[in-house]
């Protein structure tokens, strides 16, 4: 990305976030390395079975909000649940999804699902020759799951375009900030993420911050 969480773990998710401040540019977030409601995401076959932007799409909502059944999820992510059963299958065959309970719904029993952390994060390190092929197609998949996500929000009537309550953007930067600026940046995103993994669960509507940033080298043109 937890409403009704069954693991203590996702249960302690509010209380768990460090605090950060922006004043100044300063920000003093939590280790997570030893939070244990943090996942890191490091097994090549897990990378492997999120390039799939429907089961980025699950994961995220699990983090958010499981766990969840797969009628719920289907409700959450706009499909079928006839559609997602293999998708669950891959996520629980590499341990990015795991069962959370049971429950009998118009007498039937539902399994219920949540990932294995309140926060899923991205877990190989850039400078590791494997992540950088992964994290190109990775690039790839999340991008494509952001167009499915501002294509439903546009036609859910939802959509709030000005003010504070202001819950869509689309933008494209391109600069070249020093390095003091750049720091600044991350502390930005790093205070963001942390808002919207502290918000987890909340009974407000739901929203979706996806974005990348990249180094563009500088190319000479011959003159």
């Amino acid at each position: 990305m937890i409403k009704v969480r069954l693991n203590k773990k996702h249960c302690l998710r509010a209380g768990a976030a460090g605090s950060f401040r922006i004043n100044g540019y300063l920000c003093e977030l939590m280790q997570r390395e030893n939070d244990e409601n943090t996942y890191y995401i490091r097994g090549i076959d897990q990378f492997e079975c999120l390039m799939s932007a429907r089961r980025l799409a699950i994961v995220g909502q699990l983090a958010n909000a499981g766990p969840k059944s797969i009628r719920e999820l289907a409700n959450l992510i706009g499909a079928k649940p006839s559609a997602l059963y293999h998708h669950m299958d891959q996520l629980l065959a590499v341990g990015l999804v795991e069962e959370a309970g049971k429950r009998v719904v118009n007498r039937r029993q539902e399994v219920l699902y949540q990932t294995p952390g309140a926060v899923m994060r991205y877990g190989l390190q850039l400078d590791d020759p494997k992540a950088l092929d992964i994290y190109k197609r990775l690039a790839s998949v999340q991008c494509r799951q952001s167009e499915r996500d501002f294509a439903r929000a546009l036609e859910s009537g939802e959509v709030v375009g000005d003010g504070t309550a202001k819950n869509a953007w689309m933008y494209r930067l391109v600069g070249a900030p020093d390095a003091g600026a750049l720091e600044k940046i991350n502390g930005h995103i790093e205070a963001i993420a942390e808002l919207i993994w502290s918000s987890a669960g909340q009974d407000n509507p739901l929203i979706v911050i996806s974005g990348l940033m990249a180094p563009v080298p500088r190319q000479d043109c011959d003159s």
